[in-house]
């Protein structure tokens, strides 16, 4: 049991070595709030916009009622 364990420590190891040394080869770029230096200028052009939804889940909460009796509504 101790051997199988051991294994998988020193598996767990040599696996998060080799993550450790292919994470820090991809960061060759620094990150970008927009596209505007990933792109060059005039080889992308939106001829249309428009949204597709996969998934529509509707969540409906009931709104309080104003039972003060004042005639006023709530916002």
């Amino acid at each position: 049991m101790e051997i199988i364990i051991g294994c998988v420590v020193l598996g767990l190891i040599i696996s998060g070595a080799i993550m450790l040394f292919v994470r820090s080869k991809l960061k060759s770029v620094r990150a970008e709030r927009t596209a505007c230096n990933y792109t060059r200028s005039g080889s992308f052009r939106t001829t249309a916009s428009h949204d597709r939804f996969l998934f529509n889940r509707i969540t409906r909460i009931p709104r309080a009622q104003n039972n003060s009796g004042d005639g006023r509504r709530r916002r």
